[in-house]
């Protein structure tokens, strides 16, 4: 099995994980969640 699949199997078979993306997908659709100031952005941009 190919290092991704391994992943994807670990991702779904872990209910705190899944629970996670679930809040992330309704914040999401909400507009509600997590939005980076500048510094964030720079940040994440400079790697």
């Amino acid at each position: 099995m190919i290092e991704r699949e391994q992943e994807t199997l670990y991702v779904l078979q872990n209910s705190s994980l899944m629970k996670q993306m679930a809040d992330s997908a309704t914040t999401h659709a909400q507009k509600s969640g997590y939005r980076p100031n500048i510094e964030d952005i720079d940040e994440i941009t400079s790697i």
